[in-house]
């Protein structure tokens, strides 16, 4: 009888640890979210952070070399930052319909003799219509933009300059 008792109450002490112990559950939790498209244009060493940036520049006198070679070239004008969690294009457009008048006001200086270009590639005339300069994948960029204004035979001295604005945008 002893030995029934000894066991009746190791087998309720065994069966009731679990009571005792509380029940155990497991639970599987998913968490996600959305990474928005996010691109930034800087001008290195200067002013500007956003979607857009503007800069300006202004013609000085020709030397007579340039004047001789037919065109004054600014090259490493500015650097720009193109940084981007997608696919990116740069473009860039003027701002004026020309690049200004000379002192007499006898000469207009067309805006197709301003020239850029991006890190080495080919010039090609701006416009006021957005044109692409770069464009790349995801990461960040220095972008060197170089100038050319052409001089024709009809130059005058005057006040020339341009005001550029460079955008970037999601592929």
């Amino acid at each position: 009888m002893k030995r029934w008792i000894v066991i009746s109450l190791l087998l309720t002490i065994l069966f009731s640890i679990p009571v005792f112990a509380g029940s155990s559950a497991s639970a599987t939790v998913t968490v996600s979210w959305k990474v928005l498209p996010f691109q930034s244009l800087t001008i290195l060493g200067g002013e500007g952070n956003g979607t857009s940036v503007t800069s300006h520049f202004e013609l000085g006198t020709p030397t007579p070399a340039e004047i001789a070679a037919g065109f004054i070239e600014e090259d490493g004008a500015l650097t720009l930052v193109a940084a981007s969690n997608i696919p990116w294009t740069v473009k860039v457009h003027a701002v004026e319909a020309n690049m200004g008048e000379s002192y007499d006001g006898t000469y207009v200086k067309p805006l197709s003799d301003f020239l850029i270009r991006a890190n080495g590639g080919e010039f090609t005339p701006i416009s006021q219509l957005d044109q692409t300069l770069a464009s790349g994948t995801r990461g960040s960029y220095q972008l060197t933009i170089d100038y050319k204004v052409l001089l024709d035979p009809e130059f005058k001295p005057g006040d020339y300059g341009i005001t550029l604005v460079y955008t970037i945008t999601g592929e």
